[in-house]
C-alpha cells in the first residue's frame, strides 16, 4: 500500500454542517458594489429633494446669475440666450437692478400683474410708474417693480382708456371696465388721446387690439415711424413693358404673280434695306406675257389710218394693256423702260416700299411663290412702340398724352422719353391687367423690338394723402396700419389703400392727417396686439366696442 492509503480519512469528503460552509469566490466584493450603489441613490434621491425647495447651495448662487427676457413678451424669462419661443426674438439679459427691486418688490406684496381698476397714489408734482400707478416718488427714476422710467404727474392731466373712451380719471391706472391702462388726454374737454385723430370711431381690426409698450422695449425691438400728410406721388406709376415695332410702319411685301424665283438680294434676316432697293427678281409667265401683249398694242395703234373709231379702239387696248401691267405689280419705271425701248424682259425685280430691317424672311432662291405668300417683313424702327401692362387699380391715373420715362437694362443710367398714345380696351381674364401703348422716337435704332422696359409715368402734380408702404399690413382681405399714440400706445386701424408710387401709397380711409404710424417692426407690435387679444379674449369684444362709437 502507499503513504496515499495509510493516510486516508473518509471525513474528508462529507459536507460541513449547515452553516459552516466556504462563501463563494467574489461574495465580499459585490457586497461592497450593492453598498455604493444604494448610497449613490440615495444621495441622488436627496440632491433633487433640495432642488425642488430651493435649498441647494449652489441654486442660491445662480439665482444672482444673469436671467435673460424677451423684450417684446418679459414673462418670458430664462437662464440661457436664445430666442423667444412666440415671437422669435433673441433673448437679451435681464438688468440686475431691476431683478433686485423686483424681488424686493416681491417681497412687500406687490406684483407687476395688478387688479383692473388700480388708481395711482401720486400727487401731482410727483412722478408715477405707467404700468404700476400705485408706485409713486418725489424723484426721478425707475419703477422698482417692472423697472420703467417714471412719468411727472402734471397739474390739470387727464386719463382715459382707449377702448371705452367715456372713463376720464385725473389719476393714471387701470381702466375699471376692461383692466387696460389708462392713457394721457391732451385736451380735458374733448377727451381726444394725444396723437389721436379725434375720430374714436375709426374701424377696428379684427383678431387685434390696441398695446402699449415700454419706451425700453421699443428701443430694443427698433420701432420707427412715419406721418400721415399730404404728398405729391413723385414719378407717377410704375410699369413693366416690352419694346415692339410701330404697327403703322411694318410692310408685308408679297407679289401679285406666280413664278420662280431667280436671284435674291435680301437673304439675311435682320437686314437693313432701303427704299426703291431691289429684294429679289422672279420670272413669270403671266407677266411675261402681259409684257408681249403691251408692245403688241403699242404697235397696233401707232398704225396709220383714217378711221377714227378704230384709231380709239385700238387706243384703249394699248390702255388696257398697260393697265393690265400695273395691275401685275411692274413698277411704273418697268413700263415706261418698255415702252421706250421695247425689250421684253423675262425677270421683274420687287423692290421694297419703305426703309426699314427685315424681321422676316420666307422666301429662298430658285423658290416658285404666289400671291398667296409673304416674302418679306419690314419694319421701320425709327419709331416704335412700348407695350405696358397696368393693374386695374391703377388705371385712373393714366391718361392719353400722359409723359413717361423709359429706361432698359441693356443701357444703365440713360433714360428715353415717351408718352402715352393709347389704352387698349380689353383686361387680360389671365393676369387682370390691360396694355398700355407708349410711342418712343428711336433714331439712333438703340430700342430693338422684344426687349424689356421700366416706364415711369409721370403724374399731375396733384396732392394726396400720403402714408408710407412699409407702414402698410396685408392681411389678404384687408389692410391696416398701427397708429401712435403718446409714444407707448398702438392702435391697429383698418384703412383703405388707393394708389402707389416708389415708398408712398395714397389713403383713401381709416386714417386722418397729421397722424403717426409705425413704419419698421410692425411684425413684432402686430403678434403682439394678437397675443393680447388671445389671452384676454378682446379680439371680438375690441370690434364691438370700436363699433359702437362709430355710430
Amino acid at each position: 500500500m502507499t503513504d496515499q492509503n495509510l493516510h486516508y480519512d473518509p471525513a474528508d469528503h462529507e459536507p460541513l454542517p449547515e452553516g459552516e460552509e466556504e462563501a463563494p469566490p467574489l461574495t465580499h466584493t459585490m457586497a461592497i458594489v450593492r453598498w455604493f450603489i444604494l448610497g449613490g441613490m440615495t444621495l441622488f434621491a436627496l440632491v433633487m429633494v433640495l432642488s425642488y425647495f430651493g435649498a441647494t447651495p449652489w441654486g442660491a448662487e445662480s439665482a444672482g446669475a444673469t436671467q435673460y427676457h424677451c423684450p417684446m413678451h418679459p414673462t418670458y424669462v430664462s437662464s440661457q440666450p436664445g430666442d423667444c419661443p412666440i415671437c422669435g426674438m433673441s433673448l437679451v439679459p435681464i438688468d440686475a437692478k431691476v431683478n433686485a427691486d423686483s424681488a424686493a418688490a416681491a417681497e412687500h406684496g406687490t406684483t407687476h400683474e395688478g387688479k383692473p381698476g388700480r388708481v395711482s397714489v401720486a400727487q401731482p408734482g410727483q412722478y408715477y410708474c405707467p404700468m404700476d400707478p400705485e408706485v409713486a416718488s418725489d424723484t426721478e427714476g425707475k419703477c422698482p417693480v417692472c423697472g420703467m422710467f417714471l412719468e411727472k404727474l402734471e397739474h390739470g392731466m387727464k386719463f382715459t382708456c382707449d377702448m371705452h373712451p367715456e372713463v376720464i380719471t385725473d389719476r393714471p391706472g387701470d381702466c375699471p371696465k376692461c383692466g387696460m391702462d389708462l392713457i394721457p388726454v391732451s385736451d380735458s374737454e374733448t377727451g381726444t388721446p394725444e396723437g389721436a385723430s379725434g375720430d374714436m370711431g375709426q374701424a377696428p381690426v379684427p383678431g387685434l387690439v390696441p398695446v402699449t409698450i415700454e419706451p425700453q422695449r421699443l428701443q430694443l425691438i427698433g420701432v420707427r415711424n412715419g406721418k400721415v400728410k399730404r404728398r405729391s406721388l413723385d414719378g407717377g406709376s410704375r410699369l413693366v413693358g416690352y419694346v415692339t415695332p410701330d404697327e403703322s410702319r411694318v410692310s408685308n411685301l408679297n407679289i401679285r404673280v406666280s413664278g420662280w424665283v431667280q436671284k435674291l438680294f435680301v437673304n439675311e434676316t435682320g437686314q437693313k434695306v432701303s427704299a426703291g432697293q431691289e429684294l429679289l427678281t422672279v420670272y413669270s409667265q403671266d407677266l411675261y406675257q402681259a409684257q408681249q401683249d403691251f408692245l403688241a398694242a403699242m404697235q397696233s395703234a401707232g398704225r396709220p389710218g383714217t378711221d377714227s373709231m378704230l384709231a380709239a379702239t385700238r387706243r384703249q387696248i394699248l390702255d388696257a394693256a398697260r393697265d393690265r401691267l400695273r395691275l401685275l405689280g411692274a413698277p411704273e419705271e418697268e413700263i415706261t423702260r418698255l415702252e421706250s425701248t421695247g425689250e421684253v424682259r423675262a425677270e421683274l425685280p420687287l423692290r421694297s416700299p419703305v426703309t426699314g430691317i427685315v424681321l422676316e424672311k420666307t422666301v429662298l432662291a430658285g423658290q416658285f411663290i404666289g400671291p398667296d405668300q409673304t416674302l418679306f417683313t419690314v419694319a421701320d424702327l425709327r419709331n416704335v412702340w412700348v407695350l405696358a401692362d397696368v393693374y386695374e387699380a391703377d388705371l385712373a391715373g393714366i391718361t392719353i398724352g400722359q409723359r413717361a420715362v423709359i429706361t432698359l437694362a441693356a443701357y444703365p443710367g440713360e433714360e428715353f422719353s415717351g408718352k402715352v398714345s393709347f389704352i387698349y380696351p380689353t383686361v387680360s381674364a389671365e393676369t387682370r391687367t390691360l396694355k398700355v401703348r407708349l410711342e418712343l422716337d428711336n433714331p439712333e435704332m438703340k430700342l430693338r423690338p422684344g426687349m424689356y422696359a421700366d416706364v415711369r409715368l409721370q403724374s399731375a402734380q396733384e396732392e394726396i394723402l400720403g402714408i408710407p408702404r412699409d407702414a402698410i399690413m396685408d392681411g389678404g382681405h384687408m389692410a391696416y396700419a398701427f397708429v401712435i399714440h403718446n409714444g407707448t400706445h398702438f392702435e391697429p386701424r383698418l384703412i383703405t389703400v388707393g394708389r402707389t408710387s416708389g415708398e408712398y401709397a395714397e389713403v383713401l380711409s381709416g386714417l386722418a392727417e397729421g397722424e403717426t404710424v409705425v413704419t419698421s417692426a410692425n411684425f413684432l407690435i402686430d403678434s403682439e396686439s394678437r397675443l393680447q387679444a388671445a389671452i384676454s379674449g378682446m379680439g371680438g369684444t375690441a370690434v364691438d366696442a370700436h363699433a359702437g362709437h362709430g355710430k
